[in-house]
């Protein structure tokens, strides 16, 4: 479905009440280009409390066929991605999927798919793209004013006992895995945008704890396809919270971190390019529906993250359960999916 911009504002449907759908719905207040129409969750109360006054639905099909929408936003359980996206398609909207884009390699290319046979677009919410620091930490890594990458280090930490998140986080089925797939997809996104090389081969080790059925500790090992090596280290038991990414290159290095800023390290010296601004995640939300509305829409100014490489980063996380069931032996992939 269609809008005339000048008129209607571009009208989108959420799927999923959550923290992340809340976010979103956040992101798209108080704008004229575009509005949140519906919002679908099993929880009604929840949706409800989410955006007073907007028309909630319990099913994302009655959804798209009671409402006149233009998009939707897919903000439910991992495994749950495929079948909405696809009925998206199939009722001509728009869709921004959240991160990981879905639990297998498979699923990734039938969501590609249908919407290549519906002609709407197929974007994936890997919002770092869209943060002003890692904006800047790759526009000054691709300038290769300090020479090009060598090595790359993302550590992470993130709360995995239970009770700390959402049930389904803990349901294998669900969730497609745990502190990989869901958190490690960040790191691997950051590696690969970064360097703007895709991933070639990894190696991993997993780790959990005996009331988890997930995975809730990695380590792994990345080989670039430029030749550029990389390390993902994710922990559910590092406190305080860090998230932080170095960028090794000929002259310099460069110091992502969540929590403290952007840096350089040259000589000797570290010098803070930009503070660690706290509202930084919301206005890179806000970037990314602004850009992903003007794509769909084909205005200028049209950005998003495309489902080729969306697909890459859920191979690239699946590669390291891969080789983490093999012993950790390195395992390969061949342009963006398993070889």
């Amino acid at each position: 479905m269609t809008s005339d911009p000048v008129t209607v504002p571009f009208r989108i449907g959420v799927i999923g009440a959550g923290s992340v759908g809340a976010a979103h719905v956040r992101a798209a207040a108080d704008t004229r280009a575009y509005r949140i129409a519906a919002i679908c969750d099993t929880n009604p109360a929840a949706a409800r409390d989410l955006a007073p006054g907007v028309p909630v639905f319990t099913d994302h099909r009655e959804m798209f066929a009671a409402t006149e929408l233009d998009a939707v936003i897919v903000a439910a359980p991992h495994s749950l991605h495929t079948p909405m996206v696809t009925d998206a398609a199939a009722a001509g909207l728009h869709v921004l999927v959240e991160k990981p884009m879905a639990t297998t390699v498979e699923d990734c290319t039938r969501m590609i798919e249908a919407c290549d046979r519906a002609g709407t677009l197929l974007a994936v919410a890997h919002v770092v793209h869209f943060d002003p620091m890692a904006e800047e930490a790759r526009r000054l890594v691709a300038s290769k004013e300090f020479g090009r990458p060598v090595l790359v280090t993302h550590r992470r930490s993130a709360h995995y006992d239970p009770g700390s998140r959402p049930s389904w986080f803990f349901d294998r089925e669900l969730a497609g895995g745990g502190i990989v797939l869901n958190v490690g997809t960040h790191g691997l996104d950051r590696i690969q945008w970064f360097t703007g090389a895709p991933v070639r081969r990894v190696s991993g080790v997993i780790r959990g704890r005996d009331d988890v059925e997930v995975e809730t500790d990695a380590l792994v090992l990345v080989e670039l396809a430029d030749g550029t090596s990389a390390s993902l280290a994710l922990t559910s038991r590092g406190a305080p919270y860090f998230d932080e990414t170095e960028v090794v290159m000929d002259r310099a290095t460069l110091r992502v971190s969540g929590t403290e800023g952007l840096f350089l390290l040259r000589d000797g010296e570290s010098v803070q390019l930009l503070d660690a601004d706290p509202g930084r995640q919301q206005h890179a939300l806000r970037a990314q529906l602004d850009g992903f509305v003007a794509a769909a829409r084909g205005e200028p100014g049209g950005r998003y993250v495309d489902a080729d490489y969306g697909r890459s980063v859920v191979a690239a996380a699946l590669a390291v359960y891969r080789s983490a069931a093999e012993g950790g032996r390195f395992f390969p992939l061949a342009d963006g999916v398993p070889a």
